[in-house]
């Protein structure tokens, strides 16, 4: 009995891993986000994109740091903040404010094919696809060029 416990065990925690990787997408919500580029490569890992977003701006009374925000669809069909707090709340995407701009961990980065990402560094103006969890896990799907 012992024999097979700790390999059912470790198979379960993969597959949990794998379903919560994907239920993201699966309950979550799409949002497109404005973005721009300032970093295309790192000799480790490869060639990825550092991001900022414009339209993710906090209003003042909001001090530096640990932030927590909520996502909706602006006018003009990018994302925008919709709630933000200083304080945890559910569903929250978790982040940190600095100089009125939001940003969080799982947005910074955009790992994208070899020989990818100069010619989204050349586009400047970029959009993001994201799934956000009912639960404000976040997953990042696609990134283009922004034709406006």
């Amino acid at each position: 009995m012992k024999k097979w416990l700790m390999p059912a065990l470790q198979t379960a925690f993969v597959a949990l891993l794998v379903v919560s990787f994907y239920a993201t997408s699966w309950f979550g919500d799409q949002y497109v986000l404005r973005a721009e580029p300032y970093d295309p490569f790192d000799p480790f890992y490869g060639e990825y994109v550092m991001l900022q977003y414009p339209d993710l701006d906090a209003p003042a009374s909001i001090s530096d740091g640990a932030v927590y925000f909520t996502l909706t669809e602006g006018e003009d069909g990018y994302a925008v903040i919709d709630r933000i707090e200083e304080r945890p709340f559910f569903g929250a995407i978790n982040g940190s404010k600095y100089d009125r701009r939001v940003v969080a961990p799982q947005l910074e980065n955009f790992y994208v094919e070899q020989g990818r990402g100069p010619e989204l560094e050349d586009a400047v103006d970029l959009q993001v696809t994201i799934d956000v969890a009912p639960w404000g896990s976040i997953r990042p799907i696609s990134i283009a060029p922004r034709e406006e």
